[in-house]
């Protein structure tokens, strides 16, 4: 009889995140300017990078997924990740943030850097999120360690946007690049520490969810029938298309916030009140996630919140590029990024149930793995927009800013990701139809299976 999850374990199930967030959000505010402004790349060799490596992550994710499914070390088939993931993902993300040689061998540090870390990561914040749904199958507690982890992540972002900056600029005084390689190195042992913390404390549950120990004989799932569990599966695939257009607004929204401060405003101080207003709000929408979940079912709830984002990046689109009209409405969009952040774990195991229901396997720690899958597609889509934002404008560094380059940015932050995340909100609401009372009786029948 396996043992119920603690009230520490539920409340600090989502402490990795805290650390993740604080690590990996060096990359998504600031890995293209410091290609272009710091590491000073040609604006050609940097759309190479951006390009390889997006590719690169993209394909990491279902090979993280089949490394995750097939592996079974002795601390627990997810939980071993925790422990043995993290080390080295920071390792190698120091050269991803380094200055080495001339361009093109600091180019391929670069890249280097970002294929190996990231593929160690995916597997280890794979691990983590499968722990989701393998400690329990009580839907009550699922949603509570989903948001609880949905406001750690918040709270990781607000902590790099106010001290990021900050740090990057107080230890690169005198040489920009190595600011940056330092902070990684600070930031990366905050997210060694919170990783390993929340190892200790689910040593009682490192077995729930998994069919045997190890040291015993498991059939493994084929490939084949690991990449099965996508095709039957229309609710994975409506989500994580829902996901990728969510995902593509974040990212493109900080990856031009840099440029949308230093050329359109020219001050980057108000770059840190932006990003530390829209982690507020990503920590509210989390927080307002689990009653609005519990009461109303979470594919209402991602809906609704995926259409508020919409409406908001429109707005904006459609007003004039004033700074201050642009944050307030920016803040209240976010609410629709916030709240599904808070939903997406607890929405994941819906479809690893669904899946079991459907084939008779259950494929938890592949397809847990694929809730990193919208992120990397929205990072290419997001570096192709990027790319040709200040590639069309003529960008070079520290360039005069021109009305090309106001209205180019205008149009990468708003109009192109509001496109894309319509064709999502359609495509989310047609094939993901999990509901709380559909999922209650998919589990009871998975159980009767067994028993």
């Amino acid at each position: 009889m396996e043992k119920g999850l603690k009230k520490s374990v539920i409340n600090l199930y989502g402490l990795p995140s805290f650390g993740f967030q604080l690590f990996v959000n060096m990359e998504v505010f600031y890995f293209a300017a410091f290609l272009t402004d710091f590491a000073k790349l040609p604006m050609a060799l940097v759309g190479t990078v951006l390009l390889i490596t997006s590719i690169c992550d993209i394909l990491w994710v279902p090979t993280a997924g089949v490394l995750l499914e097939k592996s079974n070390m002795r601390w627990g088939k997810y939980r071993s990740w925790l422990l043995v993931g993290p080390p080295f993902a920071a390792l190698f993300f120091i050269l991803q943030f380094s200055k080495i040689g001339s361009p093109t061998i600091n180019a391929i540090i670069i890249t280097i850097g970002f294929a190996v870390s990231h593929l160690i990561w995916n597997i280890f914040y794979a691990g983590h999120v499968a722990l989701n749904s393998s400690m329990t199958t009580v839907r009550e507690e699922r949603i509570a360690m989903s948001t609880n982890r949905g406001m750690f992540n918040s709270l990781g972002a607000i902590a790099f946007s106010l001290i990021g900056m900050k740090m990057i600029l107080s230890l690169g005084k005198g040489n920009p690049a190595m600011g940056y390689t330092l902070t990684v190195v600070i930031t990366g042992a905050v997210m060694i520490a919170c990783y390993y913390t929340l190892f200790f404390m689910t040593k009682d549950y490192a077995f729930h969810g998994t069919s045997v120990q190890t040291g015993q004989i498991e059939k493994k799932m084929s490939i084949g029938e690991m990449l099965k569990q996508i095709i039957v599966n229309p609710p994975l695939i409506g989500l994580m298309l829902g996901e990728i257009g969510r995902y593509l607004g974040r990212f493109v929204i900080f990856g031009l916030a840099f440029y949308y401060f230093k050329y359109v405003v020219n001050n980057l101080a108000v770059i840190a009140v932006f990003m530390t207003g829209l982690n507020v709000v990503t920590f509210v929408g989390a927080l307002i996630a689990n009653p609005l979940a519990k009461k109303f079912g979470e594919r209402n709830t991602y809906i609704l919140s995926l259409s508020i984002f919409i409406v908001g990046l429109l707005a904006v689109w459609a007003l004039p590029m004033n700074y201050i009209s642009f944050m307030v409405i920016m803040f209240i969009a976010y609410l629709g990024y916030g709240m599904p952040d808070a939903l997406g774990v607890v929405m994941y195991s819906s479809t690893v149930d669904y899946g079991e229901w459907k084939t008779g396997k259950n494929a938890r720690g592949f397809i847990m793995s694929l809730i990193n899958f919208p992120i990397k597609v929205a990072i290419l889509v997001r570096s192709v927009i990027i790319t040709g934002v200040l590639a069309g404008a003529g960008y070079v560094a520290n360039m005069e800013a021109t009305p090309l380059l106001v209205e180019s940015i205008k149009n990468g932050l708003t109009l192109i990701p509001a496109v894309i995340m319509l064709v999502a909100l359609i495509l989310i609401t047609l094939l993901f139809r999990i509901t709380p009372k559909s999922l209650a009786e998919m589990q009871n029948e998975i159980a009767a299976r067994k028993a």
